[in-house]
């Protein structure tokens, strides 16, 4: 079963633009992290995004909470709050 990451992020008000542009320059990184089969930023609300990762497992989630930290530790300038992440079992559907 795949293990997926949900991360709600929020942020000061105005630094979205500031915000995508650093998460747009960390992809690299994330898409590199062991069992991971990719991501989604998601902007849910005015200062808040929605980050989903899906990895092949939940441990493969867990076990990249160290690089997701480092990511948000460069994020935590922009933010109003610390960010609520959790893992979950669950399903994805890629497309053909």
């Amino acid at each position: 079963m795949a293990g997926i990451s949900k991360t709600v992020v929020s942020l000061q008000a105005g630094k979205m633009e500031e915000v995508t542009k650093l998460i747009d320059s960390q992809a690299t990184l994330v898409t590199q992290l062991d069992g991971i089969v990719g991501f989604a930023v998601a902007i849910t609300g005015e200062d808040e995004l929605t980050i989903i990762g899906v990895y092949e497992s939940s441990q493969n989630a867990r076990d990249a909470s160290d690089t997701v930290q480092k990511i948000f530790s460069d994020l935590a300038p922009f933010m109003a709050s610390s960010p609520e992440r959790a893992v979950f079992s669950g399903v994805w559907f890629p497309a053909n």
